[in-house]
């Protein structure tokens, strides 16, 4: 007896169910903790985007994430000759980002927050009341990159609208109650033991302060009060003339300087340092008592770097890698037969920015002062025309 035309067929009933599962949103079924930890690996911009995905993200990905970059140098190309268009992104800039935190709940702490726009002194208080947060939030990395999206804004004479945010004590000390730390034995630090910094500092791990007015004084102060920072990175730091960096109590094994145009002296010693690079020139180094100092990387003036490896580098007992950055012309003299023995050295990388005809065999001074290299290695380009040659050796 054939089949009625309204009966379902076979094929038809294993179907539906089929149908039925394809539509489940399976995504808001997942543990919350599941979800919460693939929100955790996503930044603030993606994060955001997966609200689209199911109803429950919605709520997650405003207090799970533990990721909050708020990038958008993409966009330098076209502000950087467009003063109207650099201004309306900037407001945009902001509103995003207070948007962002408005919508933060919950007690999850920050892993990293990060800020990258070119944003100046005009948007001083945005910038302090988001650096507030990220300290309420424990958080651990805390990047504040202010590169301008035209490097003329560099300059030291640009329009004043357009000068560094400035940091300073007032953002790092707040009044509620919640989110202080009474300071203690500070006295030896030159600090006022009444003074009041934030708990969150406690938790800091990595600092970045790039274009970012700052005071030697204050990093003295934020090294003293951030008892697990392990990396400091300043460029373009104005104002910073005078840099120390001292005491066993200090954790921070990793400390970049560059381009800090007005900083006279870096005097580092008695603390645990594994790495230092620096970038400038007509800068005074102090580096000694530093045993763990094993990669040192300096770009500057030729000169200043053999004062530097005649001084400073041979008291370094544990100096494995070294990387040495410099200018040097076809009529520049080394009248140095010898440099002291760098004999911790396995590591030897030399970048020389000069003409082609130069020749580099005055520069056989430098490698022979590390007897027991394993590595070497040789970059020449003219920074006039961009070109690079590359050459390695490594030492048996």
């Amino acid at each position: 007896m054939p089949a009625s035309m309204d009966s379902p067929s076979p094929k038809r009933l294993r179907s539906d169910p089929e149908a039925e599962s394809a539509d489940k949103d399976r995504i808001s079924c997942l543990p919350e903790d599941i979800i919460g930890f693939i929100l955790s690996l996503l930044t603030s911009r993606e994060a955001q985007a997966t609200c689209l995905l199911s109803r429950r993200w919605r709520h997650l990905s405003t207090c799970r994430v533990t990721n909050l970059d708020f990038d958008r140098s993409d966009l330098f190309t076209e502000m950087k000759d467009n003063c109207k268009f650099a201004e309306k992104e900037k407001a945009r800039y902001v509103e995003w980002v207070d948007n962002v935190l408005q919508c933060q709940s919950g007690g999850y702490h920050l892993r990293r927050f990060m800020l990258r726009f070119d944003l100046t002194i005009s948007y001083k208080s945005h910038i302090d009341r988001w650096i507030r947060f990220a300290l309420t939030k424990r958080v651990k990395v805390l990047q504040l990159d202010f590169r301008p999206a035209s490097f003329k804004d560099l300059r030291s004479d640009c329009d004043p609208s357009h000068l560094p945010y400035p940091l300073g004590h007032e953002t790092l000390m707040d009044a509620d109650a919640g989110c202080l730390q009474r300071a203690s034995g500070l006295s030896n630090f030159g600090l006022n033991p009444s003074s009041s910094w934030h708990v969150g500092l406690r938790y800091l791990e990595e600092l970045t302060l790039y274009r970012v007015t700052v005071e030697g004084e204050l990093i003295k102060q934020l090294l003293a009060n951030c008892p697990i920072l392990e990396r400091l990175i300043l460029v373009f730091a104005r104002t910073l003339n005078r840099l120390r960096v001292s005491g066993q109590s200090l954790k921070l094994k990793y400390l970049l300087i560059g381009c800090c145009d007005d900083l006279e002296r870096v005097k580092i010693y008695d603390t645990d340092l594994v790495s230092f690079t620096f970038e400038g020139v007509k800068t005074r180094l102090r580096l000694y008592k530093l045993p763990q100092l094993s990669e040192v990387s300096i770009t500057g003036c030729l000169w200043e770097l053999v004062d530097v490896m005649r001084s400073r580098l041979s008291r370094l007992p544990c100096l494995h890698i070294l990387n040495l950055k410099f200018f040097y012309s076809p009529n520049e003299n080394l009248p140095i037969r010898q440099l002291p023995k760098l004999t911790s050295v396995k590591q030897l990388k030399l970048t020389v920015d000069g003409s082609a005809d130069a020749s580099l065999l005055p520069l056989a001074v430098m490698i022979k002062a590390c007897p027991y290299l394993q590595s070497f290695v040789l970059e020449t380009f003219s920074s006039r025309t961009s070109d690079l040659s590359y050459c390695e050796c490594h030492c048996p």
